[in-house]
């Protein structure tokens, strides 16, 4: 019987070691508080904060889904640059209201690294600089209902044209 257990436990761990595991994607958040615009319409700038971290790090999550088993993103946000902007002359029931145009385009800054199911560095960057000057004219049609609709198709034109490119050709999203 004890025998039949220790080999039970081998082959649990055997098969777990051979497992690949789930791709990944980490992000971190640097002074999120001093971003350039990270203003809220209504309500605390606490709040609304914590609302865009929650939105970007299932964009995030998202991408990890895109990534072949035991890779891995680590992503520093830096900067971040919501489309449009909020002025205080333009107020609706005592709130302040979001303002979308063209001249307010989608803006992020960061850093990253790319690490292959083994762990070795793959790719990476340092002060990314991603902005989507056309955001109006390139999100397509009822996409722009979407939570942060504009800066998710920033960052998904990102990824495909810095990520992609580096992962092995057999596991490329279509």
């Amino acid at each position: 019987m004890r025998k039949l257990a220790i080999l039970l436990a081998l082959f649990t761990l055997t098969a777990q070691a051979s497992t690949p595991t789930a791709a990944e994607v980490k992000v971190a958040w640097q002074h999120p508080e001093k971003y350039t615009d990270i203003r809220p319409s209504n309500g605390t700038k606490a709040a609304y904060q914590k609302q865009v971290i929650t939105a970007f790090d299932k964009i995030w999550a998202d991408f990890a889904t895109k990534l072949p088993a035991g890779y891995r993103l680590e992503v520093t946000i830096k900067d971040l640059d919501l489309a449009g902007d909020v002025n205080p002359m333009f107020r609706m029931d005592h709130n302040d209201i979001r303002v979308v145009k063209d001249i307010y385009f989608p803006r992020m800054n960061l850093d990253y690294v790319l690490f292959d199911e083994n762990k070795q560095q793959v790719a990476a960057g340092q002060d990314e600089k991603i902005k989507d000057m056309g955001f109006m004219m390139s999100t397509p049609s009822g996409y722009s209902r979407r939570e942060f609709a504009y800066e998710a198709e920033m960052l998904k034109k990102w990824f495909n044209r810095n990520i992609v490119p580096k992962l092995p050709a057999t596991s490329q999203p279509k």
